[in-house]
C-alpha cells in the first residue's frame, strides 16, 4: 500500500461516513495516531483492520483497495505527464465531468484546473 490509499481512505472516510479519525480509530480499537498513519501513509493496516474498515465504511474490499492508479494518474494529469491511454477507459461520471468542463469559459476552466492541482497536490 501507498499514500495513495491513505489519501483513498480518508476520501471513503469522508464519503462514506460523518466518522472522526479518533471514531475510526475507537471502532477499529487501536489509538488516533495509528488511525492517522492510515491515512498519511506511514503505515498499513492488517487484514482484520481491512475487514473491519470495509464494514465501517460500508464498502467492499475492491473498493477500499482500489486506489493505485487514481492518484498517481491525477498528478500525472496535473503535471501534464498523462498520455492518451488514460482516454480509453473512462466511466460513466469522468464523461460527465470532461463534458462539463467543455462547456465552460475560460475562466472557469483556469479556476477549476488550479482546484484540482491544489487537490493533487494535497494543498488546502
Amino acid at each position: 500500500m501507498s499514500k495513495g490509499f491513505g489519501r483513498h481512505l480518508r476520501e471513503l472516510r469522508k464519503q462514506n461516513s460523518k466518522y472522526s479519525q479518533q471514531e475510526m480509530a475507537e471502532m477499529l480499537n487501536i489509538s488516533r495516531s495509528t488511525y492517522t498513519y492510515y491515512e498519511t501513509g506511514k503505515s498499513e493496516p492488517g487484514q482484520d483492520k481491512l475487514k473491519k474498515l470495509c464494514s465501517i465504511l460500508n464498502v467492499d474490499f475492491n473498493t477500499l483497495l482500489n486506489y493505485s492508479d487514481s492518484y498517481e494518474l491525477g498528478a500525472k494529469v496535473a503535471s501534464g505527464e498523462a498520455g492518451s491511454e488514460m482516454y480509453k477507459s473512462l466511466s460513466p461520471s469522468e464523461e460527465q465531468i470532461i463534458l462539463a468542463y467543455r462547456n465552460m469559459n475560460s475562466e472557469e476552466k483556469e479556476y477549476i484546473g488550479k482546484q484540482i492541482t491544489k487537490i493533487v497536490k494535497g494543498d488546502k
